[in-house]
């Protein structure tokens, strides 16, 4: 047991854009984490409640089942606690794996969102955010052509040249990137409520094509502020 214990990954802690986050270092990268940020709640006219907002919360597929995310969740509450928040607030599923272990630290469901929203112009929307993303310093020289499959929509294809975005009317011969995924995690990474590495994790995205151009719009996402889930 005690050698056991030797080889569990520290737990290190880390400000991060007005937010805390913490995470589990395994060979210098981070395994499991958990961001905390700062939420203002309005309590009646005049005043208001510091609720710790969670987001971000993943672990990498091979370092799950081995009590990590636990651990770090154990930090992340006692991070709360220091930091003299009210209270703790999260969006999630009933049936994802974490939604035990959110139990187990005491929080309990407060509302089921039967349909969280519909894009009333899908193909608007994916134009709007990639050209937001575009004029990101890892994508603002990048040419080429992005496919954005909103999974209850049809394809957007948009071309990028030098930061300025064209919606192609047309598939064009060749695509150098596809990214397939939920409209509600497409709103969240516009935002910065989620990573795409998150996604990624729980195959709530999936894309394909060229390395190049999926590194080029990955470092553009994850330039967005992390933050809580909704609210």
């Amino acid at each position: 047991m005690r050698n056991a214990a030797k080889r569990q990954p520290p737990i290190k802690v880390a400000k991060h854009d007005g937010g805390t986050h913490v995470y589990a270092e395994v060979d210098g990268k981070d395994a499991s984490r958990v961001y905390i940020g700062r939420k203002q709640i309005r309590v009646g006219p005049a005043s208001e409640i510091r609720m710790a907002g969670i987001g971000g919360v993943g672990t990498e597929p091979a370092m799950r089942g081995r009590g990590i995310a636990r651990r770090v969740y154990e930090r992340t509450m006692r991070e709360v606690h220091q930091q003299r928040y009210s209270c703790t607030g999260l969006f999630t599923g009933t049936t994802i794996v974490a939604h035990r272990l959110y139990r187990d630290f005491g929080y309990v469901d407060i509302k089921v969102f039967a349909q969280p929203g519909k894009l009333l112009d899908p193909a608007a929307f994916v134009a709007k955010v990639i050209a937001g993303l575009a004029k990101r310093r890892s994508l603002s020289d990048w040419r080429g052509t992005i496919t954005v499959k909103l999974r209850e929509h049809r394809p957007v294809r948009l071309r990028l040249e030098a930061g300025a975005v064209k919606t192609l009317s047309r598939a064009p011969s060749t695509t150098d990137l596809s990214i397939t995924v939920s409209s509600m995690a497409f709103a969240a990474l516009s935002w910065g409520g989620t990573t795409p590495e998150y996604l990624l994790t729980t195959r709530e995205l999936e894309w394909q094509g060229s390395e190049d151009a999926w590194e080029c719009l990955r470092q553009a996402l994850s330039a967005n502020r992390p933050c809580i889930h909704g609210y």
